[in-house]
């Protein structure tokens, strides 16, 4: 609801007292203010519920004496919550001044806490002001986290479904397929002639392309299957109870004639085509990454022939399908082999290209597969008993990485990620800081990152790590800040020493006023707190440029450096020394 603030909107007020003088005196007050308010009264708790529950138009403000005949007042609490709006302002008005049942109402949810003795026309006008400017606040600040949320789950551009959502509900598809016997096929999608537009007539003519084929997918599916912007030109589907891959072909032709059709873009008239790869669950398994592995798989194979419909069937090469349980034992032999590799990928000042650290980066290349996806390695050990292993030699491997070269790299300092799981390990703390110590690091130029889904899953206990490792100068770092349910409040609760802004929001920075208010609301907020920012996903200028200029100064992407092999690091350190600030630009 929006509020007017020249005092002549109108108020819907409940006054809860079961004192008849103390209630009408405050009601006088509440007339006698700036506000057109319109007061509703209750002497009992009882009547107040009765009103709550049928309130019209809803309340707006909700004053609560506690000693009612009927029952403490301070239990309607969570009714006014339920019924009314969970950000509507409660203030508690009572005649008792302790400071200890102040504080315990703030705490059960009230928003301010006033004596009888004393109040005053001027003091009840102000709770009014402060109340409804609270209500507005809340609310334009969920409005902010659900617009986040969407955002992180969501191509910017044609609104799809992108990559973590898909996997999201292709993980729920499998475990129903399982439970069920049900069926279902996931297709790969890439468009063929896609290219060709984008150079020849511009990006805005390629976002043309894509947000109409993604309309037009959508439009000729159900609601409950899934279309997916994976990047680029690239679409992913989930079509459910789907029984078999005659029946899945069909559709599949269907849909490729359904893209086929004519674009009109600026009285041109564009043709795309699709190359099509298919695969079935559970005839191709249950493991999500496999079915999008030998649907990928399929749709190269279309990108090379003549048929441009291709299924995953058993005459194809077998995709890997990365099931958990059949990687675990190939993950300890790489961990006790030492066979993981690292990548380190700097960040540095944007302004003046000073480097400011580097983030180490997992790399393993299995023996048959090839180069594993880091985020398919890393998901499968956090669910495994082999997590706290793998932190460990991680840590310790990275760590000795860095005191070979600390003295060499400028005073930079390097970033680590770990698992929010480690925050449950009551040991974690102390392994840290021994590790620093062996390895004799100043712990100021050491950062560990975690996502911030770390903060919300346990937010007390990540918080008495977080301080522990404060109170040992390691600084800690929010990374992926964005991509999964932000929420400001957070923020204030934790001694973090950096957020890194996603790359989500920094890929179409320049084009999108949404991407930019955040990016801005974000700088307000941590120059506030004092954190410093950090912007991922930087790839050219004109991005670098506007982030400097909202006052974002530090980033990282492949505009600047993509992740290196560890023994790259010092003559990459030496290039970007000898190069001059204008060569040294992003991407220059």
């Amino acid at each position: 609801m929006e509020y007017s603030h020249n005092g002549k909107t109108e108020i819907h007020a409940l006054v809860v007292d079961d004192d008849d003088v103390d209630r009408e005196r405050l009601i006088r007050m509440l007339q006698r203010g700036p506000r057109s308010i319109n007061v509703i009264e209750a002497s009992s708790q009882a009547e107040a519920l009765q009103i709550i529950r049928h309130a019209e138009p809803a309340l707006d403000i909700v004053f609560l004496d506690f000693g009612l005949s009927d029952g403490d007042g301070r239990d309607l609490v969570p009714t006014i919550r339920a019924e009314v709006d969970q950000d509507c302002p409660i203030v508690a008005v009572t005649g008792n001044a302790d400071e200890q049942i102040a504080a315990d109402s703030i705490k059960a949810g009230m928003t301010e806490y006033l004596t009888k003795r004393a109040l005053s026309p001027e003091r009840v006008a102000a709770s009014v002001e402060e109340g409804i400017a609270w209500r507005k606040y809340r609310h334009d600040l969920r409005r902010t986290e659900e617009e986040l949320t969407h955002r992180s789950l969501h191509d910017p551009l044609t609104d799809l479904p992108n990559r973590t959502l898909l996997f999201d509900r292709l993980g729920q598809a499998c475990a129903r397929a399982r439970r069920n016997g049900s069926s279902f096929a996931v297709m790969m999608i890439d468009l063929d002639r896609f290219k060709e537009i984008n150079d020849s007539f511009g990006h805005a003519a390629g976002d043309v392309v894509l947000t109409t084929i993604g309309r037009r997918l959508r439009g000729h599916l159900r609601e409950v299957d899934t279309v997916a912007r994976l990047g680029g030109d690239e679409f992913a589907l989930l079509l459910q109870d789907v029984p078999d891959y005659d029946t899945a072909t069909g559709l599949a032709g269907k849909l490729a004639r359904v893209i086929e059709q004519p674009i009109v873009h600026e009285n041109r008239i564009l043709h795309v085509g699709a190359s099509i790869g298919i695969a079935m669950c559970p005839q191709r398994g249950y493991a999500p990454t496999g079915l999008l592995s030998a649907a990928d798989d399929a749709m190269y194979a279309a990108m090379r022939g003549l048929d441009k419909l291709v299924t995953s069937r058993e005459n194809l090469p077998a995709a890997p399908a990365f099931d958990p349980k059949d990687m675990l034992e190939e993950i300890d032999q790489a961990i006790s082999h030492d066979a993981l590799e690292w990548h380190w990928q700097p960040k540095v000042d944007l302004r003046d290209g000073r480097v400011l650290g580097f983030e180490a980066l997992v790399r393993w290349r299995h023996p048959r597969s090839g180069n594993i996806p880091a985020d398919q390695l890393i998901r499968t050990v956090e669910q495994s008993p082999l997590l706290e292993t793998f932190t460990n030699q991680c840590l310790d491997t990275v760590l000795a990485q860095f005191a070979r070269i600390q003295d060499k790299v400028d005073g930079a300092s390097i970033a680590i990620n770990v698992s929010a799981r480690m925050l449950e390990r009551p040991t974690f703390v102390d392994s840290v800081v021994e590790l620093i110590e062996c390895h004799r690091i100043a712990p100021e130029r050491v950062t560990l990152e975690l996502t911030e889904t770390a903060l919300i899953t346990n937010p007390s206990q990540a918080k008495r790590v977080i301080e522990s490792l404060h109170e040992h100068k390691i600084p800690l770092s929010i990374d992926d800040f964005g991509a999964g349910f932000t929420s400001f409040g957070y923020l204030r609760e934790f001694a973090i020493s950096e957020i890194k802004i996603d790359r989500s929001f920094i890929s179409r920075f320049t084009e999108n006023r949404f991407d930019q208010s955040l990016v801005n609301s974000l700088v307000v907020l941590c120059e506030s707190l004092g954190i410093p920012l950090v912007a991922e996903g930087v790839e050219n200028p004109e991005t670098q440029e506007l982030l400097v200029s909202l006052g974002c100064n530090a980033g990282q992407g492949y505009g600047i450096c993509k992740p290196m092999p560890y023994d790259d690091v010092l003559d990459w350190m030496d290039s970007w020394r000898n190069q001059t600030p204008m060569i040294r630009q992003v991407n220059a």
